[in-house]
């Protein structure tokens, strides 16, 4: 489900079919959506159209991505910022992008992280050598309040049942992302990407793991898994739901 949005700016040089969607959620982000956008333009990766959605924050972060959009949306094929009426949440947020993606490939980013140049370029070859497989995925740096690397494992159903270890920075085909209607709207938000590798685990679908460091995820205390779904009360909760919509997982309380 997706509520009502406003387009607040389009532009682009249109002159091919993007090879690649990048979908930025943004909420209350304004610090640090300049950076991230910042990080999509510099991919080596030239045929890409970016689509950001304001899911209607309280700063001033859809305003500045506008700015931003103004300055250097000739970059790309086509350059998007939508607003959401009101806050919907994150799942909303990415699939509205979705929605509106021309690309093959989808790839997720929030709008507190960033890409190294070639992230895009990488995971794109990786999917054209692995047909097979429904998404890529990068190892990436976290940085910040605790600093280390992520998806440090290959895709593995078994692994994925006690817990998730893959970060929704991944580029995914986007048939088959719509495929599955998207990402699923949690009781409580945080684990929409999780939930996702479930569903594609169930269907016997893959991923691919690129073994380079292509992007990077800022640690911080007004993160999302931070404010929202390490609250253990909160976190119960999700484990439950989690459960009872994927009955072989094994997860635990403090092994997400």
């Amino acid at each position: 489900m997706t509520g009502r949005q406003e387009v607040l700016h389009v532009s682009g040089h249109g002159s091919c079919r993007p090879a690649v969607t990048v979908a930025v959620s943004l909420y209350d982000y304004a610090a640090y959506i300049g950076d991230c956008l910042d990080s999509v333009r510099a991919q080596t990766l030239g045929a890409t159209e970016i689509i950001v959605v304001d899911d209607a924050s309280n700063d001033d972060g859809g305003a500045r991505a506008a700015r931003w959009m103004r300055r250097h949306g000739h970059r790309f094929v086509r350059a998007m910022l939508l607003r959401q009426m009101t806050n919907a949440g994150l799942a909303s947020a990415r699939n509205v992008a979705l929605e509106r993606a021309s690309a093959p490939l989808f790839f997720v980013l929030d709008a507190d992280n960033m890409l190294y140049p070639r992230c895009l370029e990488r995971l794109a070859a990786a999917l054209a050598a692995d047909r097979k497989s429904v998404f890529a995925y990068p190892v990436i740096e976290a940085f910040g309040d605790s600093p280390g690397l992520m998806g440090t494992s290959t895709w593995s159903r078994d692994r994925l049942a006690s817990g998730n270890y893959i970060d929704a920075m991944t580029l995914i085909r986007t048939r088959r992302l719509r495929t599955l209607g998207g990402y699923a709207q949690m009781s409580v938000p945080g684990w929409e990407d999780y939930d996702l590798w479930c569903r594609f685990a169930t269907r016997g679908w893959t991923g691919v793991r690129v073994p380079e460091i292509l992007a990077r995820y800022r640690t911080h205390q007004a993160s999302m898994l931070n404010t929202t779904t390490r609250r253990e009360a909160r976190a119960a909760t999700l484990i439950d739901e989690m459960r009872s919509r994927h009955p072989w997982l094994t997860i635990s309380t403090g092994r997400h």
